[in-house]
C-alpha cells in the first residue's frame, strides 16, 4: 500500500481518535452504574474509598489487606479523592478517566503500529482499536484492564521509539521500567514482558551485548522504584514479605481443585481458612490454598494438560469476547440492559472479535516471517500475555490485555492483503496492456 503522507496520516489518526472518544463517551453515559454485591468492581470501589479517606488499602472488615495487586485499588483511590468535591460516588469519575485512557491508548497503538509496520498499518490498527466493542465497554466498568493496557502500551511505545538494535538513552529506559512496573502492579503477568524485551534485545544487539545489560538494568531499576514501596508497605502493615498479592492461592485452588473444569468455579474444596481475620489470617489462607493446589498437581499431573486446554477454550473460544456486558450487569444479578440490546451488542462484539482473531493470527505469522525486532516484540508480548493466565483458570476477561497486540497483527494482515490485491491488479493491468499492444496491426 502506498505510504501515507504525514498530514493525511495525522488526520486519519485524529478521526480514529474522535470515533473512539465518541463511542467511549456514549458507553460510559449509557452503561456505567455503581456496582453492587461483593464482585470485584464493588470491592475495588470500596478499596478506593478507604484509600481516599486516608485509611490505606484495607478490607471491608477494616484490616489491612494485600489481596488484589495494589495498582488498581490505588488508581481508584486517587480518582475518588480527586472527585470528592463533585461527588461521593466515584464510579462515574473512574469510568470517565478510563475513557480518556482508552482514547490515549488509540494513539499509543497507532504509534507502536507505525514503528512496527508503517503508517498504513497504524491507521488500520487505530480504527480497529477505536471501535473494538469489548475494549470500548471495559472503559465503563470499575476493572483494571483499561489502565493496564494503557500502561503496557506506554512501555512498548518507549522501547520501540528507536530501532531496537540501537541503545536508547538511560532516562527513556528508566521511564520504560516505571511504566512496566506500574502495569505489573495492576496485572502481575505484565512483568513477563521484561523477559520478552530482553530476549529481543539480545537477538537484535548481537554485537553489543553490553548495551543489553545496561538497558535491562535501567528498566529493572524503574520496575523496582514502583514495586519496592509496596513490598515495604506489606512488611509494615501485613508483617510479612508479600511481593505482590495474596490471591494467588485462591486462583490456583480454583484452577486445580478436584472439581475444576477449566472455568471459574467456586467449590467447597477451596473453603480453606478465613482470610478476613486480619493480615496473618489472610497470608496463612493464601499459603494453605497454594499448598493444596500444588498437592493436587503432584497427585495428578496428567490432568494439567487437559485443564490448560479447557482454560484456553473458556478464555479464547467458548465465550467470544463480550465479558464487559456481563460485568456491567454485576454478573446478571442486576440485569438492567434490555435483552434485545444486550443480544445485539454481544453479536457485534463477537463478530468483530472472530474477525480480528482470524486476521490477527495471520498477522502474527507475517510479523515473525519479517523478522523485524519490533514485530518479534509484539508477537512475544501477545503470546506471553495470552498464555500466562492459563496457569490459573479460564476466564474471557483474561484475554483483554492481549487483544491490542492482536489488533495490530490484524492490521498487518489486512494491509498485506490489500497490497497483494493491488499488486495482482497492477500485474493483470500490465499484462492486458501488453496483449493489447501486441495485437494491434502493423501500419
Amino acid at each position: 500500500m502506498t505510504e501515507l503522507d504525514g498530514r493525511r496520516f495525522r488526520i486519519l489518526i485524529g478521526v480514529a481518535t474522535g470515533i473512539g472518544l465518541a463511542l467511549r463517551g456514549w458507553w460510559v453515559s449509557y452503561a456505567t452504574r455503581t456496582p453492587q454485591g461483593l464482585f470485584d468492581m464493588a470491592r475495588y470501589l470500596g478499596y478506593g474509598k478507604a484509600i481516599a479517606d486516608g485509611k490505606g488499602y484495607i478490607e471491608f472488615t477494616g484490616y489491612p489487606t494485600a489481596y488484589y495487586p495494589p495498582g488498581y485499588p490505588y488508581f481508584a483511590g486517587v480518582v475518588t479523592w480527586l472527585s470528592r468535591p463533585f461527588t461521593d460516588d466515584a464510579t462515574m469519575p473512574i469510568a470517565l478517566t478510563q475513557a480518556l485512557l482508552g482514547v490515549l491508548t488509540i494513539v499509543l497503538v497507532a504509534y507502536v503500529a507505525r514503528r512496527t509496520a508503517g503508517r498504513a498499518v497504524a491507521v488500520v490498527a487505530a480504527f480497529v482499536y477505536a471501535i473494538y466493542p469489548n475494549l470500548v465497554m471495559h472503559t465503563g466498568i470499575v476493572l483494571g484492564e483499561t489502565l493496564n493496557i494503557f500502561l503496557t502500551f506506554v512501555f512498548v511505545a518507549i522501547v520501540v521509539r528507536r530501532p531496537m538494535g540501537e541503545e536508547q538513552r538511560w532516562p527513556w529506559m528508566l521511564g520504560a521500567g516505571v511504566a512496566l512496573g506500574l502495569g505489573l502492579l495492576v496485572r502481575p503477568v505484565t512483568g513477563a514482558l521484561l523477559l520478552v524485551l530482553v530476549g529481543v534485545w539480545w537477538l537484535a544487539r548481537r554485537d553489543d551485548r553490553g548495551s543489553v545489560l545496561r538497558s535491562t538494568g535501567f528498566v529493572v531499576v524503574g520496575i523496582g522504584l514502583c514495586v519496592a514501596p509496596w513490598i515495604v508497605r506489606n512488611a509494615i502493615r501485613m508483617d510479612a514479605f508479600v511481593p505482590m498479592s495474596t490471591n494467588t492461592g485462591d486462583n490456583l485452588c480454583i484452577g486445580y481443585q478436584p472439581d475444576a473444569n477449566g472455568s471459574f468455579t467456586l467449590s467447597e474444596n477451596c473453603a480453606i481458612g478465613d482470610p478476613f481475620q486480619g493480615p496473618a489470617s489472610e497470608i496463612a489462607t493464601d499459603q494453605e490454598k497454594t499448598d493444596y493446589a500444588l498437592e493436587q498437581i503432584r497427585d495428578d499431573p496428567g490432568r494439567v494438560p487437559w485443564l490448560v486446554w479447557k482454560r484456553t477454550d473458556y478464555t479464547w473460544v467458548k465465550n467470544g469476547d463480550h465479558d464487559a456486558v456481563t460485568w456491567a450487569q454485576d454478573f446478571y444479578t442486576n440485569p438492567w440492559m434490555p435483552k434485545p440490546t444486550r443480544d445485539r451488542i454481544i453479536w457485534w462484539s463477537d463478530a468483530i472479535y472472530w474477525s480480528v482473531l482470524a486476521s490477527g493470527a495471520v498477522g502474527l505469522v507475517i510479523l515473525v516471517r519479517r523478522r523485524r525486532p519490533e514485530g518479534v516484540l509484539l508477537v512475544g508480548s501477545f503470546l506471553t500475555t495470552a498464555i500466562l493466565p492459563l496457569a490459573f483458570f479460564g476466564e474471557s476477561r483474561f484475554k483483554v490485555p492481549a487483544v491490542p497486540f492482536l489488533v495490530i497483527a490484524s492490521a498487518v494482515a489486512l494491509v498485506a492483503a490489500a497490497d497483494a490485491v493491488r499488486g495482482q491488479s497492477r500485474r493483470l493491468s500490465s499484462t492486458s496492456r501488453e496483449i493489447t499492444g501486441a495485437s494491434r496491426p502493423v501500419p
